[in-house]
């Protein structure tokens, strides 16, 4: 699969940024009008997420650039210093939410009636699924539609919470358990940040590996090995040493082994050419290097 054009990207995180605009502004007003923590951490994640989507496009805009006096071999590294700053800021938006959350319960919970609150976790989960599942069609191999696409599952995931947790306070309120109604909300503020701390921190973690140039994952070097290989075995050459790093989406890959003192420098070119004709299958920016030494050569 081809990676998606800037323009594909830009487009697609636009929409996406109209879509969380109006669900952040109808969280902060319908959280501020209740009185829920929830939907108010609801709708300030949104217009994080607006920022940072923000941000997300000017990155997908750089990478694509290409080089330039200044940087002679890109700014691709734009794309995974963005999804890290992306999910060190939903670290700490869900770090403030949870202290908020303990704040709230030790001051004894909080009371407000639980249908408007239903009413509007229907609302942004129907909303948040709906954009999440276009994204995963229009993602492709873009890691910044990716982490769109894990941030649009994370504010799927919290609308349905929203909905079964105000659902439980409707059904408690006025039974035995009334007392526990004022302290569902914050709780369920605590849940929403424990379970969904992973993603960002995943976010990065990718961020850290990809900046110290670390191997890309195994799905990635299998590919490449397995193309390399296939080459190898082509024109009958001695087992090959694989080195690469992936930096936004532009993948380095080196191939360096000792092969027959016969080879020539055409020789080397013409199995440079096939390597690079099987790696162009890959939906990466291809910089490869290829260093085959003669046996013997220097001894």
């Amino acid at each position: 699969m081809a990676a998606p054009s800037a323009a594909h990207e830009q487009r697609t995180l636009y929409v996406t940024i109209t879509v969380t605009m109006v669900l952040g502004a109808v969280g902060i007003a319908w959280g501020l009008a209740v009185g829920s923590q929830m939907i108010l951490l609801d709708g300030v994640y949104a217009f994080i997420e607006v920022v940072l989507s923000a941000l997300l496009v000017r990155a997908s805009w750089l990478a694509r650039q290409g080089p330039t006096r200044q940087f002679p071999y890109g700014r691709e590294a734009a794309t995974p210093l963005v999804i890290g700053i992306y999910g060190f800021v939903l670290v700490g938006t869900l770090f403030y939410a949870a202290v908020e959350a303990v704040a709230t319960i030790r001051e004894g919970g909080s009371d407000f009636a639980a249908g408007s609150a239903i009413v509007f976790g229907i609302i942004t989960t129907v909303g948040s699924v709906a954009t999440w599942i276009w994204l995963r069609s229009a993602a492709g191999e873009s890691d910044l539609l990716a982490a769109e696409t894990g941030a649009w599952r994370i504010s799927s995931m919290r609308g349905i919470g929203m909905v079964v947790g105000f659902s439980l306070m409707a059904v408690l309120a006025g039974s035995r358990w009334d007392d526990a109604v004022p302290y569902i909300d914050p709780v369920m503020v605590l849940i929403t940040c424990v379970a969904f701390v992973p993603t960002p921190l995943r976010m990065i973690k990718v961020t850290i590996l990809e900046l110290l140039e670390a191997n890309p994952d195994a799905a990635i070097r299998d590919a490449v090995e397995t193309r390399v290989e296939a080459v190898r075995i082509q024109f009958g050459l001695d087992p090959l040493e694989v080195l690469m790093t992936k930096v936004g989406p532009k993948l380095y890959v080196e191939v360096d082994g000792v092969v027959d003192g016969a080879l020539t420098i055409t020789d080397e070119h013409v199995v440079r050419q096939q390597i690079l004709s099987a790696l162009d299958e890959l939906p990466y920016e291809i910089w490869l290097n290829v260093e085959l030494t003669p046996a013997g050569f220097g001894s």
